[in-house]
């Protein structure tokens, strides 16, 4: 269903309606100008909110890595000779992007951020650099380092992870040849930003890199994560044993051979290492003071030579973290070892309450009442979906809620202390792909909403993810709108006509509550056969890369 004004069908001269406050007002928050597509992922009690930006605007290409003699350059470039010298025109600076960028992880090319993080106020949003490195020339970050933001504390400290600065590594061959390698020393790595400083929070095993992720933070600076604590392949320890065997590796350097393991550990760490959640505690100048490693809701036998994994993903004041786990499970009478929800306290692990129909389940969030929240997957008229639960852990009682229809896949992202949870669920009951719609659950009245009846009717946004809520009920959300369609210049496309194409633009809001506000009366009208121009492509964007935004865990092999 659309919304729309009344007054939008009827003139003007024949209706005056009355002013209507709505309940949340929407800000658009200013990353515009950075990059195409903006995710907010959190937003602690000052109102701050973090966000990752997809496809940054005008990315430095660095010329000097281009083998300008290919056929395929000499053919398509308007301008060559200006090109080698690095003034390039905007034909050939879109050629030359396209290039770069379509050989990601080579070695022998520059690496282009496919993202960068950001933490925003309602004007103005800072960078994260994460590991970027800056330029010896000009002493900015070179943007080729790809970094995820997932939290913030109420101090303003962000954790994320991101990659490794690149830096060019030269290299002679045996025959004389010379080559320069585009390198970096690990390829996802934890991190917290605290004061402007990044500090490593790297895993308990390093081999080739190893792996962490950083997912929340409390106000005791406690950092929850997930991370590498042992290779677990001895194929994959056979090939870092060859890397560093000089009579055994190829013609290329050791921090080549090793990128590559990194790459493959990063591409399939279910095939290669354990992980297990972790707990980094920081001092109050952001100083690592120890590393805590997790446990399992299993216990495996001395003998057992399986992978297994846990995670931490939000963690509250009181000390409780919340994520997923390894676990043997029974479903549908067949036993599976499986994700499970996992709540760790102190050296213990427990799950929710056990329901013959879930298949998986994995809690995303807890607050200081010690309430959790996530989802199951469970089958529903027989198709599997994902059901929003809440776990009491001081009671031991999980309920689970339908969200929009009993078949709505219902995903929680964050809940605040006043029993309040946002998420996004699916609002139509169709065979394909479902349209989204942020949501708003009180825990307290059992009331589940959709935020786009809590906006302004005539607003030009719609809200398909609640990812984050502080505990001014104030919401960090993903949104779509009418916009221009962009380059990678940031220069708007025009189609074969000259006419500015418009798409629905992916963009990072921020709700805010409206004092002594009340929902609007709209007209619903119907649109299941309006065209939309751009809606189609830009929802499969949108589902593609909605792991960009969300705050919590997202399962990984």
């Amino acid at each position: 269903m659309k919304k729309t004004r009344l007054a939008v069908l009827l003139s003007c001269s024949l209706i005056t309606l009355a002013a209507q406050s709505a309940q949340y007002k929407v800000v658009e928050l200013p990353m515009s100008e950075i990059g195409q597509s903006a995710f907010p992922t959190d937003i602690n009690n000052s109102g701050t909110i973090s966000a990752n930006v997809q496809n940054i605007y005008l990315p430095v290409i660095d010329v000097s890595l281009i083998n300008f003699e290919l056929e395929s350059l000499i053919n398509n470039l308007t301008d060559i000779e200006a090109a080698k010298a690095g003034n390039l025109n905007a034909a050939d600076y879109l050629i030359l992007y396209s290039f770069v960028t379509a050989n990601r992880e080579n070695q022998a090319f520059q690496q282009i951020a496919q993202r960068k993080s950001f933490v925003s106020s309602e004007t103005m949003a800072t960078l994260l650099p994460g590991f970027d490195l800056k330029t010896v020339s000009n002493d900015v970050y070179d943007g080729s380092t790809s970094t995820i933001v997932r939290g913030l504390n109420d101090f303003g400290y962000a954790v994320g992870a991101g990659q490794g600065g690149f830096y060019k590594f030269p290299y002679v061959l045996e025959d004389a040849t010379e080559r320069t390698y585009v390198l970096n020393d690990f390829y996802r790595r934890a991190f917290v930003q605290v004061n402007g400083s990044v500090v490593e929070l790297p895993p308990p095993d390093t081999t080739v890199g190893g792996l962490s992720d950083a997912f929340d933070i409390n106000s005791n600076n406690q950092v929850v994560g997930n991370g590498t604590t042992d290779i677990a392949s001895a194929t994959f320890q056979t090939s870092v044993d060859n890397c560093l065997d000089d009579t055994v590796r190829t013609d290329i350097p050791i921090e080549s051979c090793l990128r590559t393991l990194n790459i493959a550990l990063n591409s399939s760490p279910g095939s290669y290492a354990q992980r297990r959640g972790l707990i980094w505690q920081l001092d109050d100048q952001g100083n690592l003071l120890s590393t805590k490693e997790l446990g399992l809701l299993l216990q495996p036998e001395l003998d057992d030579t399986r992978i297994f994994s846990s995670t931490a993903v939000a963690i509250n004041n009181n000390g409780i973290a919340v994520g997923e786990s390894s676990a043997d499970t029974v479903y549908r009478g067949r036993n599976y070892t499986n994700g499970a929800a996992a709540f760790f306290i102190g050296d213990q692990v427990s799950t929710i309450n056990s329901d013959v129909d879930n298949f998986t389940s994995t809690a995303i969030d807890i607050n200081d009442d010690d309430i959790a929240v996530g989802y199951v997957q469970k089958q529903v008229n027989g198709v599997l979906r994902k059901k929003m639960f809440v776990h009491n852990i001081n009671t031991d009682v999980t309920s689970y809620q339908d969200g929009f229809f009993l078949g709505s896949s219902t995903v929680p992202s964050s809940m605040n202390n006043n029993g309040m949870v946002v998420g996004y669920g699916e609002v139509e009951s169709s065979i394909g792909n479902r349209r989204n719609a942020g949501f708003l659950y009180n825990d307290v009245n059992k009331t589940f909403t959709d935020i786009n009846t809590l906006i302004a009717c005539d607003s030009p946004y719609s809200i398909q993810n609640a990812n984050g809520i502080n505990d001014n009920n104030e919401i960090a959300a993903t949104a779509l709108k009418k916009g221009k369609s962009t380059n990678v210049r940031g220069e708007v496309v025009l189609d074969s006509d000259g006419l500015e194409v418009e798409v629905d633009v992916v963009v990072a809001v921020k709700l805010i509550p409206i004092e002594g506000g009340s929902v609007e009366e709209c007209n619903a009208v119907d649109d299941i056969n309006l065209p939309r121009q751009g809606a189609g492509s830009s929802w499969l964007l949108l589902l593609a890369f909605i792991g960009f935004g969300l705050r919590k865990y997202q399962r990984n092999a």
